[in-house]
């Protein structure tokens, strides 16, 4: 025999069929909010094509961080959720429309061959640029671990020296020496 009777639905149904009326209000608002702002939402503008982008890919427009999780077409078009679906429509095509006029730049012109030619050869001399810095900091940190090296080794048979003569002269302290 079946747990819940017939018509009857699990709490843990219930609460996921909220959280979805939850999301499709969140999108709601954010689209709007954008609008209102004149911005965008990158991890929306991620679904956008030439036409901009469509409702089934709102629906489907999942943000962890903005608590935006996917819906299908059908649950958006329950009794419950009809309303909050014209609404994100609404909302949808405003984005839509204000995006296509921040997204009309004029196209860039075509690189002719000696334009190309000429931004290799800039590209290639500011390579060789880099290179020459690079080999130069490789040259300075190669200089500078050698003498740290150095230096140390020199610190410690300094003091060795200076516990060996402690050790001889039974003495337990220094005051000052120099080298």
């Amino acid at each position: 025999m079946s747990r819940y009777s017939k018509g009857e639905t699990s709490q843990a149904k219930l609460l996921e069929k909220q959280a979805k009326t939850k999301s499709l209000l969140t999108k709601i608002i954010l689209i709007k909010d954008a609008v209102k702002d004149n911005r965008s939402i990158p991890s929306l503008d991620t679904h956008r094509s030439k036409r901009g982008v469509s409702f089934k890919s709102v629906l489907a427009w999942v943000d962890s961080e903005l608590n935006v999780t996917s819906c299908s077409y059908n649950t958006s078009r329950e009794p419950y959720n009809i309303e909050y679906s014209a609404q994100l429509a609404a909302a949808l095509e405003t984005y839509n429309k204000q995006s296509q006029s921040h997204a009309e730049s004029p196209p860039k012109p075509r690189l002719k061959k000696r334009s190309q030619s000429e931004e290799i050869a800039n590209l290639k001399g500011q390579i060789e640029n880099l290179q020459n810095a690079l080999g130069e900091v490789y040259r300075a940190y190669m200089q500078l671990t050698a003498r740290v090296d150095e230096q140390t080794r020199q610190d410690l048979r300094y003091q060795q020296v200076l516990k060996s003569h402690t050790r001889a002269l039974n003495r337990a302290h220094l005051t000052l020496v120099k080298p």
